[in-house]
């Protein structure tokens, strides 16, 4: 899918879907992402945090409504997310968000930020070339020394989970025809010319372990479809983080 078709094809869905399933239908991932980035705001003590990318803003209105004494910046492309994102913000009465349309390709309308970070935003971008500009902007929104959270899809933790499938007799999980997933060593590479890794986790292996390998297994030999809300999601979420088994990877990044 070019650009326009990916932008549209989220535009349609936020019109369509309203609850938290608008920008994932896996909530409990949104869960463990939500964790390590309050974890990263406390753990790197930053007062300005923006979300590029914030699909229906669920993530940073948790964040914000947690640090109160915290400002957050927040936008996406698709109108249909930002209208959903000032509902949801407005119904929380939160004042510490500001909101705005915005293409994570263009140069960014904000500077000086002591973090930043994204969620599974990146993706959604047709080639590696519109990744690294978005990544570009990212490094020029933010301060000397200020912090990158990137939290993207890799392919090699979509092989390695769809291989231990194989081993269960469960079909391979393909990538999705609007997403692009990173290339870890590449990533990495270009990632180092501008920052500092201070960390680089996987935060879906268990999960996805649990979730997309054992439960799935026991979901097909009962002849019943796998349901998101089941209570393996909600326990492999509160799970420790440990192998490579999964494409969701974490990676905290100081600007040189």
């Amino acid at each position: 899918m070019d650009f326009e078709s990916i932008r549209k094809y989220w535009d349609d869905r936020a019109s369509l879907d309203h609850t938290a399933q608008s920008t994932t239908q896996d909530v409990f991932l949104r869960e463990i992402e939500a964790r390590v980035l309050a974890d990263a705001v406390r753990k790197y003590a930053v007062s300005t945090i923006l979300d590029v990318g914030c699909g229906d803003a669920r993530t940073t209105s948790r964040l914000a409504s947690e640090f109160k004494d915290k400002h957050f910046s927040a936008f996406d492309y698709a109108q249909s997310m930002v209208t959903n994102s000032r509902a949801t913000v407005e119904g929380l009465g939160l004042t510490n968000i500001e909101l705005f349309q915005h293409d994570a390709t263009k140069p960014f309308p904000v500077t000086g930020m002591d973090m930043a970070y994204t969620t599974r935003c990146l993706i959604n971008l047709p080639g590696w070339d519109l990744q690294r500009q978005a990544i570009d902007n990212i490094l020029s929104s933010l301060r000397q020394d200020g912090i990158y959270v990137m939290i993207e899809n890799f392919v090699e933790g979509q092989s390695n989970f769809n291989a231990l499938r194989t081993r269960f007799n469960l079909p391979e999980i393909a990538i999705r025809d609007h997403n692009l997933f990173f290339i870890q060593n590449q990533t990495e590479e270009y990632l180092s010319k501008y920052f500092s890794i201070e960390e680089s986790t996987n935060i879906s292996s268990t999960y996805y372990m649990v979730s997309r390998v054992i439960y799935s297994s026991i979901c097909a030999s009962q002849g019943t479809a796998p349901d998101y809300f089941d209570k393996h999601h909600e326990l492999a979420a509160q799970l420790p983080f440990s192998g490579e088994y999964g494409p969701v990877r974490m990676l905290c990044l100081r600007k040189k």
